[in-house]
């Protein structure tokens, strides 16, 4: 069974937003063995915190709610990385990249029931329109996360139809047999019935009982003794509305008491494990990705730290740090691109060279033109070209300069990747052995901060 939320507090902060991003992307929780379950759509991964405020301040919303934070959780064993994020990512399509909003999501696999993150940048990519998070929208995000839970055949819960007043998570509650006023109400209206001959006497045994009935506009409510909520009859549920009352008072129908009819109305089916048969659109990072991915992530951790962890690491690591800026826009060209592996960066070097040729031919061209023409409209279009096309020979020959480096740091980057894990391994064994009556809690707290 998967469910879905909204984390309640929206982000109103740009540090805001980089801290809730680079807490879902953790490679600690989101790398197994073989793969990185991180993506993103209409952003990269890299960066994406500056690339969400760039949407904002292009359209002038740089204020207010910046971006959301949505989790969408499976039950313990019901399904694989792998599948998590796969059933991640048509959510994502399906609520975010179909509309133009940016969203970065990765798969946790740090708890024993997997779940995916999604941060989505409050501004949309093309019109500049804010994502309104209301209960319609929630409600479509539960509905999206049904489809596709069936889809790869993972156990719903099957809601009943809309305005039977049975919320998530009352019944969430009802199941571990909890207390609800809906509850409540609807056993004493249950109780109530067969021993009244219309709605009017129904109403007036509830008044006896200490119930408040009331009327507001078309709406019949009640309130249950000392409190001050009121409830409609509309939205207790199915057979709860004035008129599905009347005709059970009428005909005295049976209606099941509240334990049995949460077990009838609605069902949740034992999760069982079926292989899903077909292409799952599974967008997980190996090879290049992942390695860069986790390096980078490695790095901002150490340095930002406040203890003197940073101290200990080999002078290779210190110095790609002096050299972050580099090192994101290398990461960035390997995302965005992405490349997985050395034959893939090597095309790619080559596709840059050959577009470099021919806007070199290109330059060459317009400063020909330009110096042919007399007109002073045909001039400053010209340079205007010139100027573009010297822009885009520069932007390339960067990425490929970012493919030289990528392909010569590549063995490096594995190198000081097992240094930081020998040296984290030492660093941890020396404390232990520092202070011989650390306990497991003291374990943790330590290797929290040497991850930080």
């Amino acid at each position: 069974m998967a469910t879905t939320k909204r984390i309640k507090s929206p982000i109103k902060t740009q540090a805001s937003v980089a801290k809730e991003i680079d807490y879902i992307l953790n490679p600690e929780k989101t790398q197994d063995e073989t793969c990185c379950y991180v993506d993103s759509q209409h952003c990269s991964v890299v960066g994406t915190a500056e690339q969400f405020q760039s949407v904002r301040q292009r359209w002038g919303k740089d204020s207010g709610n910046l971006a959301y934070h949505f989790v969408q959780s499976f039950a313990p064993g019901e399904t694989t990385p792998a599948e998590a994020h796969a059933c991640g990512v048509e959510l994502a399509t399906a609520l975010f990249g179909n509309d133009n909003y940016q969203v970065v999501f990765a798969t946790h696999l740090d708890r024993e029931h997997l779940h995916n993150h999604f941060v989505v940048n409050a501004v949309n990519l093309l019109n500049g329109k804010k994502l309104q998070t209301d209960h319609e929208f929630i409600k479509r995000m539960q509905r999206e996360n049904d489809r596709i839970c069936r889809a790869h055949n993972l156990s719903v819960i099957e809601h009943r139809r809309s305005g039977e007043g049975k919320t998530y998570a009352e019944w969430i509650i009802d199941k571990n047999d909890g207390f609800t006023w809906r509850g409540a109400i609807r056993k004493d209206i249950d109780e109530l019935i067969p021993t009244v001959n219309s709605l009017k006497e129904l109403l007036l045994r509830l008044e006896d009982n200490g119930y408040t009935v009331s009327r507001r506009g078309k709406y019949l409510r009640l309130s249950p003794p000392d409190t001050d909520t009121f409830f409609r009859f509309s939205k207790l549920g199915q057979g709860y509305t004035e008129e599905e009352i009347t005709d059970r008072i009428l005909n005295k129908k049976s209606f099941a008491t509240e334990s049995v009819r949460t077990h009838t109305n609605t069902t949740y089916r034992k999760t069982q494990r079926v292989n899903y048969r077909g292409h799952l659109p599974i967008r997980t990072h190996s090879g290049l990705r992942a390695l860069y991915y986790v390096y980078l992530h490695r790095l901002q951790s150490i340095f930002s730290s406040t203890s003197d962890y940073h101290l200990r690491v080999p002078v290779q690591v210190r110095n790609d740090y002096r050299r972050a800026n580099e090192l994101s826009a290398d990461i960035k060209l390997i995302f965005d691109y992405k490349i997985d592996n050395t034959l893939q960066l090597s095309e790619l070097y080559y596709s840059f060279e050959s577009q470099v040729s021919q806007l070199t031919s290109r330059w060459g061209e317009l400063r020909l033109n330009i110096a042919l023409t007399d007109n002073p409209e045909e001039i400053i279009a010209i340079r205007e070209d010139i100027a573009t096309t010297e822009s885009e020979i520069r932007t390339l020959r960067n990425n490929m300069r970012s493919c030289q480096r990528i392909y010569d740091r590549s063995s490096q980057v594995k190198g000081s990747l097992r240094a930081l894990r020998q040296t984290r391994t030492s660093v941890s064994t020396a404390a232990k052995s520092n202070n011989p009556n650390h306990n497991i809690t003291n374990e943790r707290n330590d290797d929290n901060v040497n991850r930080s």
